[in-house]
């Protein structure tokens, strides 16, 4: 498994959260009327739903391949150092969520596309700050959730394959075996009274 078909996964994942996030805080500090009277979002968020699911399963499956990744004994810091590399195609993909997000959005309910830059939210200064920020911010907190629950999960699945492996070929103990004789000769008494003779004959 490549490191760039994980990074991919992880950006993508980071890209999706970090527009459902951002994109209702900044249209509900534009429609509380900070920015003034002007038509900065098309009132509504039915968008965000949608996105935070895509997201969360682009989360498991990056997490799936990190861990299978991990578990064939790569580096778990690869990704958490290269972050820093990673921010400017995060970002710039978290602008195309967004603008796919909120296109299909006026669409819906509209019924076309409201032209502008009605798709940031607000103003242009102001939204691409915050989703600079918010996209950041989801990142790194993204990297070091992930890093953690990777390393659990992996030590979770050795330590079930530890303990399956020692059941497997570990003898069974003395206190097992005659427990086990025991319930045989409650349950089969005919069959402990035969011992080692041999069948009866019948003579003429």
């Amino acid at each position: 498994m490549k490191r760039g078909f994980i990074r991919f996964w992880f950006c993508i994942a980071a890209a999706v959260l970090a527009a459902a996030i951002a994109d209702p805080l900044v249209e509900s500090i534009s429609n509380a009327g900070w920015f003034g009277p002007g038509t900065f979002t098309d009132h509504s968020n039915l968008d965000v739903l949608p996105a935070l699911f895509c997201g969360g399963v682009f989360v498991i499956c990056y997490l799936a391949l990190r861990v299978r990744r991990e578990f064939l004994r790569a580096s778990g810091e690869a990704l958490r150092a290269r972050v820093a590399w990673l921010l400017p195609f995060i970002v710039t993909a978290q602008l195309g969520v967004l603008y796919t997000m909120e296109t299909l959005e006026q669409v819906v309910v509209a019924g076309h596309v409201m032209g502008g830059t009605v798709w940031l939210g607000g103003p242009m200064w102001f939204s691409l700050c915050a989703h600079a920020l918010v996209g950041v911010t989801v990142a790194y907190g993204l990297a070091r959730a992930a890093s953690t629950c990777a390393r659990t999960t992996l030590r979770v699945i050795r330590r079930l394959r530890a303990l399956a492996t020692r059941a497997l070929h570990a003898p069974a103990p003395l206190a097992m075996r005659g427990r086990g004789m025991a319930w045989i000769r409650a349950n089969s008494p005919v069959l402990c009274r035969i011992g080692n003779r041999a069948p009866p004959f019948m003579f003429a």
